[in-house]
């Protein structure tokens, strides 16, 4: 009776191990590609985007709230590119609590972006 439980507890276990796994298929996404192409990850195309879809949310960085820059307009984001990369990067903005979880492409896009400049591309 015993060897019956000790073989059902571990295939249960290699199943739930199995399934768990593998949540992820694209290396880039999850690991990032390190690769720093300026040509490709433009202001227009990639940062934009990526602003106004994680951080110029209602009351964060959409200009409702005085207390934090507004991203919405490229001069600001320009003058804090530094700051954001930064803050990105440490994993500090989103903040926790806004539930928003950056994947490493997405910070080294951030990176990237900065780190050529933090042009109007």
């Amino acid at each position: 009776m015993d060897s019956l439980k000790i073989a059902l507890f571990w295939g249960l276990t290699g199943i739930g191990m199995a399934i768990n796994s593998c949540a992820y298929e694209n290396e880039d996404e999850l690991f990032g590609s390190n690769l720093c192409q300026p040509e490709i990850t433009t202001y227009s195309g990639v940062i934009e985007p990526f602003i106004a879809n994680h951080c110029a949310l209602p009351d964060c960085h959409n200009g409702s709230n005085p207390a934090l820059p507004n991203w919405t307009i490229l001069e600001n984001v320009q003058a804090n590119a530094l700051l954001i990369k930064e803050r990105t990067g440490n994993r500090t903005m989103p903040p926790s609590s806004s539930g928003i979880v950056l994947s490493v492409k997405q910070v080294d896009d951030i990176a990237c972006w900065v780190d050529s400049g933090a042009q109007n591309n």
